[in-house]
């Protein structure tokens, strides 16, 4: 058991909080059970999971699956967690590499880590795969994985600085595009579709928008400017699953 929160083992876990760190090391932590659960479900490759001596449910699902269970105090899981009042436990993940798909993609230019999980959660809902554009949050950040609720594993997470050159690019903008009702008869079922969803802030870059075929926005009757990233593209996105694809 480590009782220590300096022990350098503890130190070390803690700088995974970074995310440079994370991408050195190729690894990340995932909080709380649920998370654990889905790792473990979907055949994550857990180094390591830190739990309190009290929690029987994650030692018996270590031993069942050959997990090497570490047991901290109180002091120690709050080093390692992300949240203020933490239960535990905290898994080390080794991050996938994955390489591009054949589904179709959302392409993420979000800063924000709820966003970011949010339409990650809806890309595997919907069966499609996630791209991250530059300057994006980091998809393995503890946050995002945290919102995304276990989307990571029911897909491919990739980085990309633009999208191939056979893709069909979709992007959504508040207003002045095409009604989703009117994108049946636009979209080319023989090419994969690339859905990208700016910052809020910032939306689309503008170096970027002459690689856009295909402009949407969603119909609004209220007094609000605009929807939320994940609010709208978790629309567009569910809009465009129930077309017909090739």
């Amino acid at each position: 058991m480590i009782r220590s929160r300096r022990n350098p083992r503890i130190a070390e876990l803690a700088r995974l909080h970074r995310a440079r760190h994370r991408r050195r090391t190729g690894k990340t932590l995932l909080e709380g059970p649920h998370l654990l659960g889905e790792a473990v479900a979907a055949g994550g490759d857990l180094s390591e999971v830190l739990a309190l001596p009290t929690d029987e449910e994650t030692r018996n699902l270590c031993d069942r699956e050959g997990i090497p269970l570490t047991l901290v105090n109180d002091q120690v899981l709050s080093r390692v967690a992300d949240t203020k009042n933490p239960r535990g436990p905290v898994a080390v993940l080794n991050i996938p590499r994955h390489e591009t798909g054949r589904r179709n993609v959302i392409w993420l230019l979000v800063s924000d880590p709820g966003n970011c999980g949010a339409l990650i959660r809806t890309a595997s809902a919907f069966g499609w795969d996630v791209a991250m554009g530059n300057k994006a949050v980091d998809p393995w950040a503890p946050k995002v994985l945290r919102a995304a609720a276990g989307g990571h594993f029911g897909l491919t997470i990739t980085d990309a600085r633009q999208p191939p050159s056979q893709a069909m690019v979709v992007a959504a903008v508040p207003r002045g595009g095409l009604q989703l009702s009117e994108m049946a008869g636009r979209l080319d079922r023989e090419r994969r579709w690339w859905l990208v969803i700016g910052d809020e802030a910032g939306g689309i870059p503008f170096d970027l928008e002459d690689r856009v075929d295909l402009w949407c926005s969603i119909p609004m009757s209220g007094c609000v400017e605009s929807l939320n990233a994940a609010v709208a593209g978790a629309i567009i996105c569910h809009h465009l699953s129930r077309l017909p694809l090739r």
